[in-house]
């Protein structure tokens, strides 16, 4: 978690490309997609801007990375107004596009950095009508309570869960269930 003025405060999850781009999606407010100037796009970021044009399209910035393979300066040129059109044609006209221009002793640097972490907290958001009609929980740590040698002498013991996070959007009714990506219940 960041803490980025009195009222602000920002949790960060990076998201691989797998089952989990569906729940982030219903649930962010800012998504930045990284996106990698020397490939370009990839199949999975089709497939998430799909999913968040499903749950109300939350605010999108691209950020270019890998600008340094370039080596001519024609070329890269070339390459960021094709990306950024081909960005604009997918999320909306005008989004913003940051340019990382490359990596020096392996970090960002720190001008660059200061530019987007600016830009990112003077951002302005908008309720989106999925999240405000749906209970959800975000959990950012979840702890298991129960005996581990209950698990071991039965496997389907009922368990006690503590959710560490926050619940967001409508909410929730006395004695409703809830998903949990990545637990199975038997």
């Amino acid at each position: 978690m960041i803490v980025s003025g009195k009222k602000c405060r920002l949790t960060v999850i990076e998201c691989g490309c797998d089952i989990n781009m569906i729940y982030l999606a219903k649930v962010a407010d800012l998504v930045l997609m990284l996106i990698d100037a020397s490939f370009g796009f990839e199949m999975e970021t089709f497939e998430f801007l799909n999913i968040c044009q499903v749950h109300g399209f939350p605010k999108i910035m691209g950020v270019l990375t890998h600008l340094d393979f370039f080596k001519h300066n024609k070329q890269l040129k070339k390459t960021k107004k094709r990306l950024k059109h081909r960005f604009w044609t997918e999320v909306y006209l005008v989004a913003k596009l940051f340019c990382l221009s490359g990596m020096v002793h392996g970090e960002y640097q720190n001008q660059e950095m200061h530019n987007l972490g600016h830009f990112i907290t003077v951002m302005k958001f908008r309720p989106l009508t999925w999240q405000t009609s749906h209970p959800y929980i975000l959990a950012d740590r979840v702890e298991d309570l129960t005996n581990p040698e209950d698990i071991q002498t039965n496997i389907k013991c009922d368990q006690q869960m503590l959710l560490y996070g926050y619940l967001r959007g409508a909410h929730l009714k006395n004695k409703s269930q809830i998903h949990m990506p990545g637990i199975l219940l038997l």
